[in-house]
């Protein structure tokens, strides 16, 4: 069974391996655990157990000094948001945690999608797949898979992202079915992501299931 402390660890290990190959960095302030992500320029807590201003200044000093155009931060949603309020932190989306077994997100048997490609981004771990229409961009989604985890073999979807004149198409379908595919040649067993409200509903038609929601918080910088 997957939960969503799975879901919110590999959540981390993603971003995280995404801040060390984009030459950004992950660090703690006292039980708060941060990464700097430098292209989106975003400094994002994962999952505290608790948030204390001597946890969060010092990300926050960290994040002016990088110009860092938003601070976030991703709660579960048993845990309360605190002193965030305080420091003009505003309350944003809402995460939907979904899982699904690896298997349903793999298509029919067919000829692949060719409006949709694939690329190794990290061998055994990371995928990025692109789909063009007419040589122009249309959409892109990633799949990473973490090291094991208690025995478990898991794939995160991440940055699904479709141009909204190609939505509809079947475009959302190709991408997660090939990154299923890769996902379960490489051993996983199980797919899991983070879905909008609206996404989800993609997402419910391959056999993803609902397991919990969370919650985020975002402080925008000034420039």
């Amino acid at each position: 069974m997957v939960t969503i402390a799975d879901c919110q660890r590999t959540q981390h290990a993603w971003f995280k391996a995404l801040a060390e190959a984009t030459g950004g960095r992950s660090f703690s302030t006292h039980r708060m655990e941060w990464v700097w992500l430098p292209e989106t320029r975003e400094m994002l807590c994962l999952f505290p157990t608790e948030i204390t201003e001597s946890g969060l200044l010092p990300a926050m000093a960290e994040a002016r000094r990088r110009g860092a155009a938003t601070v976030g931060i991703w709660l579960n949603a048993a845990v309360r948001e605190g002193i965030l309020p305080r420091h003009r932190f505003e309350r944003g989306w809402q995460p939907w945690w979904m899982t699904a077994p690896v298997d349903a997100g793999i298509p029919a048997e067919g000829p692949a999608d060719e409006r949709v490609t694939l690329t190794c981004v990290a061998e055994n771990q990371a995928w990025l797949a692109t789909a063009r229409l007419g040589g122009e961009w249309a959409g892109r989604a990633y799949a990473f898979m973490p090291p094991e985890q208690g025995g478990k073999h898991l794939a995160g979807i991440y940055d699904m992202e479709v141009a909204l004149d190609h939505r509809r198409t079947g475009l959302g379908t190709a991408l997660l079915g090939r990154l299923a595919v890769t996902a379960a040649i490489a051993g996983a067993e199980h797919l899991l992501l983070n879905a909008t409200p609206e996404g989800q509903r993609l997402y419910r038609t391959r056999g993803f299931e609902l397991v919990g929601k969370g919650q985020t918080w975002w402080h925008h910088l000034p420039h």
